[in-house]
C-alpha cells in the first residue's frame, strides 16, 4: 500500500510539472504573437497636404518609325555601272544615287526618235501616234537607268554593288525621311476609348532608359489588329523633340496622358480608407487624431486628388492603418453586418490597363 501511495504522489507531481510547463509555453507564445502583430503595424507617419499635378495615363509599347520609309528600285533591269552614295549618307531630293549601264536603252531611244521623224513625212496619223508612244517608252526606259532620290533623307541600306546585275523592281536601297519621328503603338481595346488625337505623351526608350521625350497623339486607328487573344488599335504618336540617339526601329514605351488634375490637393493613396460610399482620412490636430470624410477625384494608383474635406497645409496620417482597424472595430462593436455600407475596406488602386 505504501508503494502504491508513493506512485500516486509521483504521478501527481509529474502532472503538475507538465501543466506548469504548458502554462509557461502558452504565455510565451501569446506574448510572442502579440509582439509580432505589433511589429507589423506601420510606424505612424505624418505629412502636410500640398498642391501638385496629377495625371492618369494609358501605356503601350511599340517602335520608332520615320516620316517616310521607302525601298528604292530601278524601273528597268541591267548592270550597275555606278553607286554614288554610302549608307547613312544624307541626300537631297532629285540626287542621282546609282546608275545602270544605259547603252541598250540609249540605242532604243535614238532608234525610236529616228522612226518618229521619218513617220512625220510619209506616214498616216495613226502610225505617227504609234511612233510617238514608242519614243515615250524608250525615253522612260533611258531615264529608268538612273536611281533618283524621291525625297530628301538618309540612306539606311544599300543592297547593290558596281558590276552587279539587277532586275526591274527589285529593292536595292532604303531611304528614310527623318525630319519627323513617330512611335507606333497598339492600345488595348479596353483603353482605346480614352485616347484622343492631341493628347500629350511621354516616351521612353529601352536603349536609353534615362532619355524621356515628349510626344503628341496624331492618329488613332479605327481598324483593330489582333495580337494573340488581345485586340489592339494602332495609335501614332509624334515625337515633339529630336534627339540624335533616337533611331528608327528602336523599341519604346509611351505613357499617354488621358486625364490630369493641375494645382490640386494630392495625398498618398494609402492615406484614404473607403467606408462604404464614404472616403475617410485621419487628420492630425492639436487635440489629437480626427476622422475626416473627403471627396476624392483623380488617382493614378499611387496618389489621389482631394476635392473636398481637406485644405492645403493640413496634417494627416500618410498610412491609415489605425483608422482602418478602428472602423472595423466600430463595425464589430455595433454588430454591423459585413455587407453594411459603413464597413471599412482599404482603397483599391485604380488605373488603366497596361
Amino acid at each position: 500500500m505504501r508503494q502504491k501511495g508513493k506512485m500516486v504522489i509521483k504521478i501527481g507531481l509529474i502532472a503538475l510539472v507538465v501543466i506548469a510547463l504548458a502554462g509557461v509555453g502558452y504565455n510565451y507564445l501569446k506574448t510572442r504573437k502579440a509582439e509580432d502583430a505589433k511589429a507589423t503595424v506601420p510606424t505612424r507617419r505624418e505629412l502636410v497636404v500640398q498642391r501638385g499635378n496629377l495625371t492618369r495615363g494609358v501605356s503601350s509599347v511599340g517602335s520608332i518609325a520615320a516620316a517616310r520609309d521607302l525601298e528604292l528600285a530601278f524601273d528597268v533591269g541591267g548592270k550597275v555601272k555606278n553607286v554614288f552614295i554610302q549608307p547613312t549618307e544624307r541626300v537631297e531630293r532629285g540626287a542621282v544615287l546609282a546608275q545602270l549601264d544605259e547603252t541598250r536603252q540609249e540605242l532604243a531611244y535614238l532608234s525610236a526618235k529616228r522612226d518618229l521623224e521619218v513617220a512625220r513625212f510619209e506616214a498616216a496619223p495613226n502610225l505617227i501616234r504609234e511612233k510617238e508612244l514608242e519614243l515615250n517608252l524608250a525615253e522612260a526606259d533611258l531615264k529608268g537607268t538612273s536611281l533618283i532620290a524621291p525625297f530628301s533623307g538618309v540612306i539606311a541600306e544599300i543592297d547593290i554593288q558596281e558590276q552587279e546585275w539587277v532586275s526591274s523592281g527589285a529593292p536595292v536601297m532604303r531611304l528614310l525621311d527623318m525630319s519627323r519621328l513617330f512611335l507606333e503603338v497598339g492600345v488595348d481595346e479596353v483603353d482605346i476609348r480614352h485616347v484622343q488625337v492631341g493628347q500629350s505623351a511621354t516616351i521612353s526608350l529601352d536603349a536609353y532608359p534615362e532619355l524621356v521625350l515628349p510626344g503628341t497623339v496624331i492618329e488613332v486607328g479605327i481598324v483593330p489588329e489582333e495580337q494573340g487573344q488581345i485586340v489592339v488599335f494602332p495609335v501614332k504618336i509624334e515625337l515633339d523633340e529630336h534627339d540624335p540617339r533616337v533611331k528608327v526601329g528602336m523599341s519604346a514605351e509611351a505613357e499617354i496622358v488621358v486625364e490630369k488634375a493641375e494645382d490640386a490637393l494630392i495625398i498618398p493613396f494609402e492615406a484614404v480608407i473607403e467606408a462604404g460610399a464614404r472616403s475617410m482620412v485621419t487628420k492630425v490636430t492639436d487635440t489629437g487624431l480626427e476622422r475626416v470624410e473627403v471627396v476624392t477625384g483623380l488617382s493614378d494608383g499611387f496618389s489621389i486628388e482631394i476635392k473636398q474635406g481637406l485644405n492645403e497645409g493640413d496634417r494627416i496620417l500618410a498610412s491609415n492603418y489605425e483608422l482602418y482597424h478602428s472602423l472595423q472595430g466600430d463595425g464589430q462593436s455595433t454588430g454591423r453586418n459585413p455587407t453594411s455600407p459603413f464597413q471599412a475596406t482599404p482603397a483599391v488602386r485604380g488605373g488603366m490597363r497596361r
